[in-house]
Protein backbone atom coordinates (compact mmCIF):
# COMPACT_ATOMS: atom_id res chain seq x y z
CA UNK A 1 0.00 0.00 0.00
CA UNK A 2 1.28 3.24 -0.97
CA UNK A 3 2.26 6.37 1.10
CA UNK A 4 -0.74 8.91 1.62
CA UNK A 5 0.28 12.56 2.26
CA UNK A 6 -0.83 13.79 5.15
CA UNK A 7 -2.94 16.56 5.14
CA UNK A 8 -1.04 19.86 5.51
CA UNK A 9 -2.33 23.02 7.07
CA UNK A 10 -3.06 25.79 5.17
CA UNK A 11 -0.94 28.16 6.88
CA UNK A 12 -0.18 30.40 3.63
CA UNK A 13 -3.92 31.32 3.79
CA UNK A 14 -3.36 33.97 5.77
CA UNK A 15 -1.64 36.11 3.46
CA UNK A 16 -3.99 39.43 3.68
CA UNK A 17 -6.08 40.85 5.65
CA UNK A 18 -9.73 42.34 4.28
CA UNK A 19 -11.27 45.12 4.98
CA UNK A 20 -15.14 44.70 3.82
CA UNK A 21 -16.93 47.62 3.00
CA UNK A 22 -20.90 47.72 4.17
CA UNK A 23 -23.79 47.89 1.84
CA UNK A 24 -24.11 50.26 -0.86
CA UNK A 25 -27.78 49.83 -0.88
CA UNK A 26 -27.84 49.38 -4.99
CA UNK A 27 -27.57 46.39 -7.24
CA UNK A 28 -24.22 46.55 -9.07
CA UNK A 29 -26.08 45.08 -11.79
CA UNK A 30 -28.43 47.48 -12.85
CA UNK A 31 -27.46 50.25 -10.00
CA UNK A 32 -31.17 50.41 -8.69
CA UNK A 33 -31.18 51.24 -5.39
CA UNK A 34 -32.65 48.72 -2.35
CA UNK A 35 -36.48 49.18 -0.96
CA UNK A 36 -36.24 49.40 2.95
CA UNK A 37 -36.46 45.55 3.92
CA UNK A 38 -35.61 44.09 0.36
CA UNK A 39 -33.82 40.87 0.35
CA UNK A 40 -30.91 40.92 -1.65
CA UNK A 41 -27.82 38.27 -2.40
CA UNK A 42 -24.34 39.91 -1.04
CA UNK A 43 -20.81 39.12 -2.66
CA UNK A 44 -17.22 38.91 -1.88
CA UNK A 45 -14.73 39.39 -5.00
CA UNK A 46 -11.26 38.33 -4.27
CA UNK A 47 -9.70 40.37 -6.65
CA UNK A 48 -6.23 38.52 -7.45
CA UNK A 49 -4.55 41.96 -8.85
CA UNK A 50 -5.42 43.93 -5.99
CA UNK A 51 -5.59 41.52 -3.23
CA UNK A 52 -8.54 42.59 -1.56
CA UNK A 53 -11.95 41.57 -1.18
CA UNK A 54 -14.84 43.34 -2.84
CA UNK A 55 -18.64 43.44 -1.70
CA UNK A 56 -20.53 43.75 -4.84
CA UNK A 57 -24.72 43.16 -3.88
CA UNK A 58 -27.36 41.77 -6.05
CA UNK A 59 -30.86 42.07 -6.00
CA UNK A 60 -32.47 38.56 -5.81
CA UNK A 61 -34.12 39.36 -9.37
CA UNK A 62 -30.55 40.17 -10.69
CA UNK A 63 -29.20 36.75 -9.34
CA UNK A 64 -31.81 34.54 -10.35
CA UNK A 65 -31.35 35.99 -13.71
CA UNK A 66 -27.57 35.10 -13.95
CA UNK A 67 -26.28 38.39 -12.32
CA UNK A 68 -22.76 37.96 -11.55
CA UNK A 69 -19.85 39.76 -10.64
CA UNK A 70 -17.76 40.65 -13.83
CA UNK A 71 -13.97 41.14 -14.54
CA UNK A 72 -11.08 39.15 -13.14
CA UNK A 73 -11.24 37.69 -9.65
CA UNK A 74 -13.53 34.98 -8.36
CA UNK A 75 -16.90 35.42 -5.44
CA UNK A 76 -14.89 34.09 -2.22
CA UNK A 77 -18.36 33.74 -0.11
CA UNK A 78 -22.15 34.86 -0.71
CA UNK A 79 -24.68 35.22 1.31
CA UNK A 80 -28.70 36.61 1.52
CA UNK A 81 -29.24 39.70 3.66
CA UNK A 82 -32.21 42.31 3.82
CA UNK A 83 -31.40 45.66 3.25
CA UNK A 84 -32.00 48.18 5.64
CA UNK A 85 -30.96 51.74 6.24
CA UNK A 86 -28.01 52.35 7.81
CA UNK A 87 -29.33 52.90 11.59
CA UNK A 88 -27.60 56.25 13.63
CA UNK A 89 -26.70 53.40 15.60
CA UNK A 90 -23.94 50.87 14.84
CA UNK A 91 -24.84 47.27 14.21
CA UNK A 92 -22.78 44.70 12.81
CA UNK A 93 -22.27 44.62 9.53
CA UNK A 94 -23.74 40.57 9.50
CA UNK A 95 -26.78 39.79 11.74
CA UNK A 96 -26.83 36.15 12.46
CA UNK A 97 -29.19 34.63 9.92
CA UNK A 98 -26.38 36.56 7.76
CA UNK A 99 -23.92 34.38 9.18
CA UNK A 100 -25.53 31.38 9.04
CA UNK A 101 -25.60 31.37 5.48
CA UNK A 102 -22.27 32.51 4.75
CA UNK A 103 -21.54 29.56 6.85
CA UNK A 104 -23.79 27.15 4.76
CA UNK A 105 -22.51 29.17 1.18
CA UNK A 106 -18.72 28.03 2.65
CA UNK A 107 -19.85 24.18 3.27
CA UNK A 108 -18.46 23.00 -0.16
CA UNK A 109 -15.26 25.42 -0.45
CA UNK A 110 -11.76 23.33 -1.40
CA UNK A 111 -9.97 26.87 -0.92
CA UNK A 112 -7.39 26.56 2.65
CA UNK A 113 -8.52 30.37 2.93
CA UNK A 114 -12.06 29.90 2.59
CA UNK A 115 -11.61 26.31 4.81
CA UNK A 116 -10.23 28.30 7.57
CA UNK A 117 -12.51 31.42 7.33
CA UNK A 118 -15.27 29.00 7.84
CA UNK A 119 -13.58 27.04 10.21
CA UNK A 120 -13.57 30.51 12.60
CA UNK A 121 -16.83 31.33 11.93
CA UNK A 122 -18.11 28.03 13.46
CA UNK A 123 -16.27 28.92 16.08
CA UNK A 124 -17.82 32.42 15.95
CA UNK A 125 -21.25 30.78 15.79
CA UNK A 126 -20.63 27.96 18.46
CA UNK A 127 -19.79 31.21 20.49
CA UNK A 128 -22.95 32.88 20.10
CA UNK A 129 -25.07 29.55 20.68
CA UNK A 130 -26.11 29.51 16.86
CA UNK A 131 -24.62 26.21 16.42
CA UNK A 132 -23.89 23.71 19.17
CA UNK A 133 -20.71 21.27 19.03
CA UNK A 134 -21.38 17.81 19.36
CA UNK A 135 -18.27 16.57 18.95
CA UNK A 136 -14.84 15.73 16.92
CA UNK A 137 -13.48 13.32 14.15
CA UNK A 138 -9.12 13.19 14.76
CA UNK A 139 -6.97 13.61 11.75
CA UNK A 140 -6.26 10.54 9.97
CA UNK A 141 -3.72 10.12 6.93
CA UNK A 142 -5.87 10.91 3.98
CA UNK A 143 -8.74 13.36 5.88
CA UNK A 144 -8.07 16.58 8.46
CA UNK A 145 -9.26 16.54 11.91
CA UNK A 146 -13.52 17.52 11.90
CA UNK A 147 -15.51 19.44 14.09
CA UNK A 148 -19.09 18.60 14.42
CA UNK A 149 -21.94 20.91 15.00
CA UNK A 150 -25.60 21.17 14.81
CA UNK A 151 -27.72 24.29 14.53
CA UNK A 152 -29.77 25.95 17.46
CA UNK A 153 -32.90 24.32 17.87
CA UNK A 154 -32.04 20.76 15.25
CA UNK A 155 -33.89 17.87 15.54
CA UNK A 156 -32.39 14.88 17.59
CA UNK A 157 -32.12 12.72 14.24
CA UNK A 158 -30.56 15.30 12.01
CA UNK A 159 -26.73 14.66 11.03
CA UNK A 160 -24.00 16.76 12.36
CA UNK A 161 -22.13 19.29 9.97
CA UNK A 162 -18.88 18.38 9.62
CA UNK A 163 -15.98 21.46 9.85
CA UNK A 164 -13.08 20.98 8.77
CA UNK A 165 -10.19 21.72 11.36
CA UNK A 166 -7.45 23.24 9.15
CA UNK A 167 -5.09 22.79 12.14
CA UNK A 168 -4.13 26.79 12.46
CA UNK A 169 -1.09 27.91 14.70
CA UNK A 170 -2.32 30.93 16.62
CA UNK A 171 -0.72 32.99 14.42
CA UNK A 172 -2.61 31.99 11.62
CA UNK A 173 -5.85 31.62 14.22
CA UNK A 174 -5.22 35.17 14.99
CA UNK A 175 -5.18 36.58 11.29
CA UNK A 176 -8.54 34.68 10.17
CA UNK A 177 -10.12 36.02 13.53
CA UNK A 178 -9.08 39.88 12.34
CA UNK A 179 -10.65 38.76 8.82
CA UNK A 180 -13.86 37.89 10.62
CA UNK A 181 -13.70 40.53 12.81
CA UNK A 182 -13.81 42.88 9.73
CA UNK A 183 -17.22 41.24 8.18
CA UNK A 184 -18.32 41.62 11.48
CA UNK A 185 -17.33 44.60 12.22
CA UNK A 186 -20.06 47.31 13.70
CA UNK A 187 -20.16 50.35 10.38
CA UNK A 188 -20.08 54.27 11.19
Amino acid sequence: MGDVPAYRSPMSMTGNSYPVARSTGRCAASGRAFEQGERYVATLVEREQEGVLERLDYSVDAWKQGARPAGPGRVFASWRSTFQEHPATKKPLLGDDELLDLFEQLGEATDPRQISFRYVLALLLVRRRLLRMVGSKPRTADRPALMLVLPRGAVPEQAPVEVVDPGLDEAAIAEVIEQVGQILATGD
